[in-house]
């Protein structure tokens, strides 16, 4: 399974063009892995994790088409990681030389609501909508595609993290989130993931409740370890980085791997097993 980072920042992305912060104004003058837009991530060439407001930007820089991409996973509604309008461009008079295959868009009902007031349409986007919330299963050929519930954008109770399994690995997307509630550690029980991707939102900033700091990814991680969730080789990836909590991209590396963690950048691709800087 290859997945490539579209993006690996937070809400605000790096540098946040209303931040004049060291980190930001780093990113600014040192560009390069500094710089990062808003988190989305593609699995092989047809599954898309999250559809920000980077995505288009993404693509063209890393030369990546998605004239492949069949499926889509929505954690939920928040403005980075939905944006409608990148789905009403896929409608025909935005493409007159290209068929696409359809799109299954697997997203909870506060995104097909989003989507709905946006104006878009099923039909002119090629869409065949699956409402799924947490706990329930799809699957998605090759993938079979499970939901647990995040702690996150809790006032509304529908955001999602993912384990996909193409059947010989499997893989878990944690973000956006906090620390798991019990009940999900037991939904977890009899899992053994190949690679995690983690949110580190808060990495150096104080605990919150709906994102993690460098003590709440460690005590997920722990957890994690001594469940057997994660095993000695899998690899463990963090993502989803705000300006106000991290320094530059080597700082952040050097403080993820003390833990054993690889830190994520836009561009980024691994292969489950391994990973290509």
């Amino acid at each position: 399974m290859n997945i490539t980072f579209l993006g690996t920042g937070a809400a605000e992305g790096i540098p946040s063009p209303f931040c004049n912060c060291g980190t930001c104004q780093h990113a600014r003058e040192q560009g390069g892995r500094n710089v990062r837009r808003r988190q989305c991530f593609l699995i092989n060439d047809d599954l898309l994790l999250d559809v920000g407001p980077d995505l288009f930007a993404s693509c063209a820089q890393f030369g990546i088409s998605l004239v492949e991409l069949r499926y889509m996973l929505v954690t939920h509604n928040h403005l980075d990681h939905f944006t409608p309008s990148n789905l009403q461009l896929r409608a025909k008079p935005f493409r007159l030389s290209t068929e696409l295959p359809d799109l299954a868009m697997v997203a909870g009902p506060s995104v097909l609501a989003t989507w709905d007031l946006s104006g878009g349409r099923d039909s002119d986007a090629g869409i065949r909508r699956i409402p799924f919330l947490p706990g329930r299963s799809v699957s998605l050929s090759p993938y079979k595609v499970r939901s647990i519930e995040a702690t996150h954008n809790l006032r509304i109770g529908d955001a999602m993290n993912y384990i996909i399994d193409d059947g010989r690995v499997k893989i878990l997307i944690a973000s956006d989130t906090g620390i798991y509630d019990e009940s999900i550690w037991e939904q977890l029980a009899n899992e053994a993931f190949d690679t995690v991707i983690m949110e580190a939102t808060l990495l150096n900033h104080t605990p919150g409740k709906e994102h993690l700091n460098l003590q709440d990814f460690r005590i997920m991680l722990d957890r994690m370890r001594q469940t057997k969730v994660v095993r000695e080789n899998t690899v463990i990836v963090a993502s989803h980085f705000s300006h106000q909590s991290v320094g530059s991209h080597d700082e952040t590396d050097r403080v993820l791997a003390e833990i054993g963690v690889t830190c994520a950048f836009d561009g980024m691709k691994i292969t489950v097993g391994s990973h290509e800087n």
